[in-house]
């Protein structure tokens, strides 16, 4: 006898096991229920016997041989079937240890037609499809786990007195290092308005991450080549314009090695192209690749089984469901970078800082995010001026702006310190540059529609008169 027969057979007494406790035992019935479900008995008459127990527990009548067989309009081999698995099952007290046979036995069965299928498939979409549905049954876990009153206290004060105090994803920026407790199994979601720098900011949190964990950084829209310049700008301290047209001293050859060794060495994140990729797709990656933190820049490019006739806001609702399911169920902590709507004016037409109504297309990322963090530029006016990030959503910690000095140059945002005594001078310069850019706009708009004239500057000698 192969394997598969012998997990057929004891699948097949297991289910005929479980039957007979439920009839034996009615008190065990509820615990059955809660961890198996009509199509985990592949034994048909075994799945009638226990379809017919959950409908009369459901409609509040007694199960027993009698109302069973009549709810069945059960034959004479229904009633012989029955009796044999009372016959057969010597106890009720081992029902749970015959459950995970009986689920097991019908997760083979469900991977082996699969695999048929995917045999007989004459297309690859098609046979991928099958193969994810295959890896679903295998990761899956028990249905609904639970924690009794007394787990939970003694997990707890088991976890207060341990040593090693709790690990949290860092960030890199200090008040985000602080009030941000972000696990493995959460998601994050960064949001900003179009070249606000979400994608420099991510890069550096992953590096900072990657020094810890596996990182994935799966780019939607730019190549990893550009990405690795965005990132070596930042590591070497050297100009990405200087980088883009390769205009650099030869001295800077020796901080590209060093951020190298640095970068392979300390923080090899692993960089993924993934247009035209689904949130099924990216999944079944990380998985392969036992990444611990993924990033996804950004999340509503992200593609749909049925794109053609998928709205935006179903497509953004659908694969952001799936990924909390996702990061839940494996542990793998997921950054999401997202686009912002355009900013809101106040009845002065000043734009207004963005808020958790402020991402595009569906409420259910921000009802998915676990931490939400928007960045915007302090002068709207201005997108060279520093950067504020917003904590607008922190499920176990508290909510904060931060100031980032932007440095798009060598791609770098600092968090400034606010030193005490230093508040009204920054309050200063924050106000100065506004002025300053508001009065160029309002130049910009009085010169509308007249006509300009440049000096030109010409040598002397070359003057006609």
């Amino acid at each position: 006898m192969t394997a598969t027969e012998n997990a057929v057979d004891a699948g097949y007494e297991a289910q005929v096991a479980v039957i007979g406790s439920m009839l034996l035992e009615p008190r065990c019935i509820p615990q059955v229920l809660s961890a198996l479900r009509p199509e985990d008995f592949t034994h048909g008459p075994s799945r009638l016997a226990f379809s017919a127990i959950r409908g009369l527990i459901h409609q509040g009548k007694p199960p027993d041989i009698v109302t069973i067989c009549d709810a069945l309009h059960a034959d004479e081999g229904t009633i012989q079937y029955l009796r044999q698995c009372m016959e057969l099952t010597p106890t009720a007290a081992n029902v749970m240890a015959y459950v995970p046979i009986v689920r097991r036995s019908a997760a083979l069965l469900r991977i082996k037609d699969l695999a048929g299928q995917v045999m007989e498939s004459r297309d690859l979409d098609g046979a991928e499809t099958l193969v994810r549905q295959m890896t679903a049954m295998l990761s899956a876990t028990e249905r609904m786990p639970r924690m009794t009153a007394v787990e939970l206290a003694t997990d707890f004060l088991e976890r207060m007195k341990a040593e090693k105090k709790p690990e949290y994803l860092p960030w890199g920026i200090p008040t985000l290092d602080r009030r941000c407790y972000a696990e493995l199994g959460d998601v994050i979601l960064l949001g900003g308005y179009a070249s606000a720098g979400k994608t420099l900011l991510s890069i550096q949190t992953a590096l900072a991450q990657a020094k810890r964990y596996k990182v994935g950084y799966y780019t939607l829209e730019t190549k990893p080549e550009k990405m690795a310049d965005r990132m070596f700008a930042h590591l070497a301290r050297v100009s990405l314009s200087d980088i883009k047209t390769r205009n650099f001293a030869d001295d800077v050859w020796g901080r590209f090695a060093e951020a190298a060794s640095r970068f392979t060495s300390e923080c090899p994140i692993e960089f993924v192209r993934a247009s035209g990729s689904s949130a099924e797709d990216i999944a079944d990656d990380a998985i392969g690749h036992g990444y611990q933190v993924i990033y996804l820049d950004y999340v509503q490019l992200l593609s749909s089984p049925n794109d053609r006739n998928t709205s935006e806001y179903e497509k953004v609702t659908r694969n952001s469901q799936t990924l909390k399911r996702f990061a839940q169920s494996q542990a793998i902590a997921i950054v999401e970078l997202a686009q912002l709507k355009r900013p809101d004016t106040d009845k002065g037409k000043n734009p207004v800082p963005p808020n958790m109504h402020s991402f595009k297309e569906s409420g259910q990322l921000e009802q998915d995010a676990d931490i939400a963090l928007l960045l915007w530029p302090s002068d709207n006016n201005d997108n060279t001026s520093d950067r504020r990030l917003k904590i607008g959503k922190n499920k176990e910690g508290g909510r904060a702006t931060v100031d980032l000095r932007f440095q798009p140059g060598i791609q770098t945002m600092t968090e400034l310190v606010r030193e005490e005594g230093n508040d009204v001078q920054r309050d200063l310069i924050e106000k100065g540059r506004h002025v300053k850019s508001e009065n160029r706009r309002k130049a910009r708009e009085a010169l509308k529609g007249q006509e300009q004239f440049t000096e030109v500057n010409i040598p002397d000698k070359d003057m006609p008169f």
